[in-house]
């Protein structure tokens, strides 16, 4: 799939295959540009590891923990409003 985030393209992937919970790669190259989340994570994680992953995409200068924050909080609040991913 493809998504915009931080003014650049990039291709978000779902793979069973991963170590982590999630990555991403900026070759700087619009082609290299990867976001990849396991899936054999549950899908309140899965969400979570979306939006981490999305937030060092668009604001590349945080660090670690400041993305792991704000992904935390996205998460909870648009897990108890009721979002959920459609199958």
């Amino acid at each position: 799939m493809r998504v915009r985030l931080g003014g650049k393209y990039w291709t978000l992937r779902f793979s069973a295959n991963l170590r982590d919970y999630g990555n991403m790669e900026d070759p700087g190259r619009a082609a290299g540009r990867v976001l990849r989340v396991a899936t054999w994570q549950n899908e309140q994680e899965r969400m979570d590891t979306t939006l981490h992953e999305a937030i060092h995409c668009c604001r590349p200068e945080l660090d670690e923990q400041a993305v792991t924050d704000l992904a935390n909080d996205l998460s909870r609040l648009l897990w108890r409003l009721g979002y959920r991913r459609e199958q």
